[in-house]
């Protein structure tokens, strides 16, 4: 009786344990080979030019509709965030911590990550 006691708190700490830092993934989730960049490195390197990276950062902006983008700040700049290319959306998160890994494209207008996973801190 001692033994399976003990095995069933043993059993709900394990599970709490394993909750508490979980992150959020959306996408194929966040890139583990994928070099950890900053925002101002997509605009100031542009041999990462269709190389795929990770962001980390706040989401300051969001597509309101349908979560199919985002604006991610950091502490050097802020870049627009396409999930849409790669279908997949984000639920509103305003001034979460996201980590986002994708590939640093260029429109005419501005430099953009199109995200192939997002995680939320």
């Amino acid at each position: 009786m001692k033994n399976m006691v003990f095995a069933s708190v043993l059993l709900v700490f394990l599970f709490l344990a394993g909750c508490s830092g979980n992150s959020d993934k959306y996408g194929a989730g966040v890139d583990p080979a994928a070099p950890k960049v900053q925002v101002k490195d997509i605009f100031l390197q542009p041999d990462l030019m269709g190389k795929t990276v990770t962001l980390e950062g706040r989401i300051v902006s969001q597509c309101a509709s349908n979560g199919c983008w985002f604006y991610l700040q950091d502490d050097t700049g802020q870049v627009y965030v396409d999930l849409a290319r790669n279908g997949f959306e984000l639920p509103s998160m305003p001034n979460k911590t996201a980590i986002a890994s994708g590939t640093v494209a260029r429109t005419q207008q501005a430099f953009l990550l199109i995200a192939t996973g997002v995680e939320i801190k």
